[in-house]
């Protein structure tokens, strides 16, 4: 295995300070990924996992030619802005005096069938969620509220980049879930990467109350994590990335080329289990 260059010791910016190495804080490459890694990911002593060519290029290549058919929808624009558009349905958008709102269900089975039918027998998330279950060496499911599974692999484009923000399931949504969770990571399968700009970074910085002094719509302003290490992954087509979605992260925005992923989270139950959501 190899480790990526990460920029931790950069200046940040309007200050003398200069920022700490953390020596344990990077981006872990390999093309058999261990249970190991992703245990010290959810310990924090690694910011993400990456797995290249996790996904053949060529299968990319038809996953995008297919969707070019399909009709995406975009996230709440009253929440988040610039619009990311996607297929499938984001828990985020549902949410509701701490309940699902009734109408994801419907949105869910929707997205479910209009995905079969873009990959027909060869469902390129059957291989991924049936690899992560090799790696995990436990067992890897759905999340599921009042006993129902969440809908799994949102298909996503980001042009405009993403805001700084953090994803937290047990502290945005708490009980909302059926499982307790641990930790969490977000995941992403790449199958178009834009030919500059896109890069994912993930900042050594969780939220803290104080922090919504800095807050600008859904994210935040990126001032708070200026002095903390850093990682930028640039991801290649085909390539898979874990990283702790608890951890400040923004991507930035698309130069040239199209951005897309299937993307969803893991959470870490007490009992060992991995259950996805998106």
């Amino acid at each position: 295995m190899s480790s990526t260059l990460h920029d931790a010791s950069l200046v940040a910016e309007n200050t003398d300070v200069i920022q700490q190495i953390d020596p344990l804080f990077d981006v872990w490459s390999s093309t058999v990924p261990y249970r190991s890694d992703l245990v010290r990911l959810a310990a924090g002593t690694l910011a993400a996992v990456r797995l290249p060519s996790h996904l053949p290029a060529e299968r990319c290549a038809e996953l995008v030619r297919s969707l070019d058919d399909c009709a995406f929808d975009t996230y709440d624009e009253r929440r988040i802005f610039p619009p990311v558009t996607k297929l499938g349905p984001a828990v985020f958008d549902y949410y509701l005096d701490h309940a699902i709102r009734a109408e994801y269900w419907e949105h869910a089975e929707q997205s479910r069938r209009t995905w079969k039918r873009i990959v027909g027998d060869n469902d390129p998330l059957d291989t991924l969620i049936s690899e992560l279950r090799l790696i995990w060496q436990g067992p890897v499911e759905a999340a599921t509220v009042g006993g129902r599974e969440l809908f799994v692999g949102m298909v996503r484009e980001l042009t405009g980049g993403a805001r700084m923000h953090f994803d937290e399931l047990m502290r945005e949504f708490p009980g909302v879930v059926d499982q307790e969770l641990v930790a969490q990571f977000g995941f992403n399968c790449y199958i178009s990467v834009p030919e500059e700009g896109g890069e994912l970074v993930v900042y050594r910085r969780r939220w803290k109350p104080s922090d919504e002094r800095e807050r600008i719509g859904y994210g935040w302003s990126e001032r708070i994590a200026a002095d903390e290490p850093r990682v930028i992954v640039k991801p290649g087509v085909g390539d898979s990335v874990w990283f702790d979605s608890r951890n400040f992260h923004s991507i930035t925005p698309n130069a040239a080329g199209r951005r897309l992923s299937i993307a969803f989270f893991c959470g870490v139950t007490p009992e060992n289990k991995l259950v996805l959501w998106s």
